[in-house]
């Protein structure tokens, strides 16, 4: 974060602390529900919600120093059982995890408040789709990585470009998932319903991970952070 824009945040919190009013308590609302959601992904990675299966997340990932990076470092190629192997969002790649083992009825909630959580404990952390630090750079899955980028960039184009510059779109996807009117959303649950218009993009479908993998194609370096989410010409079609 810059020096200007830090400053501007700490002004903004004197400010909200000395004239408290309604866009000031907006925000505190907004930060509590998104703290709480966070703090609903920190236990579900680190307690089962099934009785008879008490393996969580955090058995087999318990280095933070390693989970920490992982939400930079999607999408990216993931080397699932046939014929399962793709390029996923980190929500797709959860939502995997979630099913096999905590097997819920609706695998969604929880993969939302574990990506969440994955994602708060990545702020400042560069965005580099495909590489973890510390982690071998396989090219075959690069490879398949830029494929899904150019994929996207066509899709990003019929479906988005129309309204939405990517340069202006890129930089806030790391606001996701975030809390709206009470219901936590992901940015793969955002591009499923914001086009009314047009055939829907299910939320875990390819599509939708390489629109995202283009989108993170546009902002590497960029550090992980809780980014207001803006568009240029967001609520156009129902966001």
């Amino acid at each position: 974060m810059s020096r200007r824009i830090s400053l501007l945040l700490i002004g903004f919190a004197v400010a909200c602390h000395v004239w408290p009013g309604p866009t000031c308590a907006r925000q505190a609302a907004a930060e509590s529900e998104q703290q709480a959601l966070v703090a609903e992904g920190e236990r579900l990675w680190t307690q089962s919600p099934d009785p008879s299966n008490p393996v969580a997340c955090a058995t087999c990932h318990r280095d933070p120093a390693m989970t920490r990076g992982w939400a930079a470092s999607f999408p990216k190629f993931k080397p699932l059982p046939p014929p399962h192997s793709r390029v996923m969002t980190l929500l797709q790649a959860n939502a995997e995890a979630v099913e096999r083992h905590y097997r819920p009825a609706d695998p969604l909630p929880a993969t939302t408040a574990i990506t969440a959580f994955l994602t708060a404990q990545a702020a400042g952390v560069p965005i580099s789709p495909g590489i973890s630090v510390g982690q071998p750079v396989f090219p075959a899955r690069m490879q398949a990585l830029a494929g899904s980028v150019l994929r996207g960039k066509h899709l990003y184009a019929g479906r988005c470009g129309h309204c939405h510059k990517p340069f202006d779109l890129a930089p806030s996807a790391t606001a996701f998932p975030r809390v709206v009117k009470g219901r936590a959303e992901s940015l793969e649950g955002f591009i499923e319903r914001h086009q009314p218009l047009q055939p829907p993009l299910a939320w875990d479908g390819q599509a939708t991970a390489d629109i995202m993998a283009y989108l993170m194609s546009q902002a590497p370096g960029r550090p992980i952070g809780h980014h207001t989410y803006q568009a240029s010409t967001e609520g156009k079609e129902g966001s």
